[in-house]
C-alpha cells in the first residue's frame, strides 16, 4: 500500500471519528447539565467591613429547573425585633444574590405564638404557593402536625426548644457566641466598675450561647469582672427589660448587654453604655450603643435553598438532619458591628486587642467555646 493511500485512509478515519464523537456528544452532554452547587457554608461579607452582599456565582441550571422560589416565614415577635429582622435582612441579601439563578419571593407573618402557629403554617401550606416554609422559632411541635400532609414542602424550624424531625423538616441554629466574645472583650477592657450586666429574654440555648460568649470574652481580658444576669421571661417586653437595666446599673454595672429591646433608654438616662444584639443598633441610641453582635442567617438560608434545589432538579429526597445545622463566624454566620461614635472613647490598645482576636477567630487560631448552659450572676 502506498504512503498516499495510507494517508488518505487515515484522514478518512479521523473524519469518521470526529462525526461519531460529535453525535455522541449531542446525545450525552457531560456534567454541563448539572448546576454547580453553592457550598452550605458560603462566607458572607462581614458587615463591619462592607455592607454589600457578595456577588452571585454564575451557575448553569438544568433546562427544566425552576426559575422562582416562594418562601413563607413565621416570626414569634414583631418584625422589628432583632431576631426577626436579622433573618429578614439576611433573606434580602440572599434574594439579591439569586442563588442558582432563582428569583426568590418571601411573605411573612409576625407575632405568631403557640398553637396559633399550626394554623398559620397550615394556611400557608394549603395555598400551594410556597416551596419552603420557615418557622423561625420553637415551632417543631406545630410543624410536626402539618409536615406529612405536605411532603413536597421543605419546612424549617430555628433555634432551641425544637425537635429534630428529619425528612422534609430541617433544623437550624444561629449561634453568635464568637462575636459576643469580642463584645465581652470590649466590656472587660473598658469597664470602670468591673461590673457588667446582661438583660435577656429566656435561658434558652440560642440565647445562652451569646451570653456565655460575652462573659468569657470579658473575663478573658479582665479576671476581676463581675457579671449581673437578668432574664425577663418574655420575648418582647421593653418596659420590663428597661426596669431590669435600672436595677443592674444601681448594682454598679456600667456596660449592659441588651439581648432584648428596652435597656437603652435606662442606660442613656444613667450615663452608661450598652451593647446591641443581632443587628447594628447604633441608630437606636447613638450615645449609648458601643457595638452589637451581628447575626447573619445567609449561610443557613443558602444551605436550605441548596436542599430544595437538589430535590427539584436531581430528585433527591428531603433528609433533614436530626441535629441542628449551624455555621461559624469564619463561615459567615456573624460579626461584630462598627464602634461608630464609641470608637473615639476607646484606647488604641483596646481596639488592637479586639481586632486581633477577631482575626484569630476568622483564621481558626482562637476557638470560642460554645456554652449552652444558663449563665448566672456572680
Amino acid at each position: 500500500m502506498s504512503f498516499r493511500k495510507l494517508g488518505s485512509l487515515a484522514l478518512l478515519f479521523v473524519v469518521l471519528s470526529m462525526l461519531v464523537a460529535a453525535c455522541g456528544g449531542a446525545a450525552t452532554p457531560a456534567a454541563a447539565t448539572e448546576a454547580p452547587q453553592e457550598t452550605a457554608a458560603a462566607a458572607v461579607e462581614p458587615a463591619a467591613q462592607s455592607t454589600e452582599a457578595p456577588a452571585a456565582t454564575e451557575q448553569v441550571a438544568p433546562a427544566n429547573a425552576p426559575t422562582e422560589l416562594n418562601i413563607a416565614a413565621i416570626f414569634i415577635t414583631p418584625l422589628e425585633e432583632t431576631w426577626a429582622m436579622s433573618f429578614y435582612k439576611s433573606m434580602e441579601r440572599v434574594m439579591e444574590a439569586k442563588p442558582h439563578g432563582v428569583t426568590i419571593n418571601m411573605d411573612y407573618t409576625e407575632n405568631v405564638y403557640g398553637d396559633d402557629a399550626e394554623r398559620v403554617i397550615r394556611e400557608y401550606a394549603k395555598t400551594g404557593k410556597y416551596q419552603i416554609i420557615w418557622a423561625t422559632s420553637s415551632f417543631s411541635d406545630q410543624v410536626k402536625k402539618v409536615k406529612d400532609d405536605f411532603p413536597e414542602i421543605l419546612f424549617v424550624v430555628s433555634g432551641s426548644g425544637n425537635e429534630g424531625l428529619g425528612g422534609n423538616v430541617y433544623w437550624t441554629y444561629t449561634h453568635i457566641h464568637e462575636p459576643a466574645f469580642l463584645m465581652g472583650m470590649v466590656a472587660g477592657l473598658m469597664t470602670k466598675s468591673n461590673t457588667i450586666g446582661i438583660v435577656a429574654s429566656y435561658p434558652y440555648d440560642d440565647i445562652n450561647d451569646g451570653l456565655n460568649g460575652y462573659i468569657d470574652g470579658a473575663k478573658a481580658v479582665n479576671p476581676k469582672v463581675k457579671v449581673k444576669v437578668t432574664f425577663i421571661e418574655s420575648w418582647y417586653d421593653p418596659a420590663k427589660a428597661k426596669e431590669a437595666a435600672y436595677a443592674q446599673i444601681a448594682a454598679g454595672a456600667d456596660y449592659i448587654y441588651a439581648e432584648r429591646f428596652g435597656p437603652f433608654e435606662a442606660c442613656k438616662e444613667k450615663g452608661v453604655h450598652a451593647f446591641g444584639q443581632y443587628l447594628d443598633q447604633y441608630d437606636l441610641s447613638p450615645e449609648v450603643v458601643a457595638t452589637s453582635t451581628l447575626a447573619y442567617w445567609d449561610p443557613q438560608i443558602n444551605y436550605i435553598i441548596d436542599q430544595w434545589w437538589a430535590h427539584v432538579t436531581e430528585g433527591k429526597a428531603y433528609d433533614g438532619p436530626k441535629e441542628p445545622v449551624w455555621f461559624t463566624m469564619a463561615q459567615g454566620s456573624g460579626d461584630i458591628a462598627p464602634y461608630h461614635d464609641f470608637e473615639a472613647l476607646m484606647p488604641d490598645d483596646v481596639k488592637a486587642k479586639v481586632a486581633q482576636a477577631r482575626q484569630d477567630i476568622l483564621d481558626g487560631k482562637l476557638q470560642v467555646e460554645l456554652k449552652l448552659d444558663p449563665p448566672t450572676s456572680d
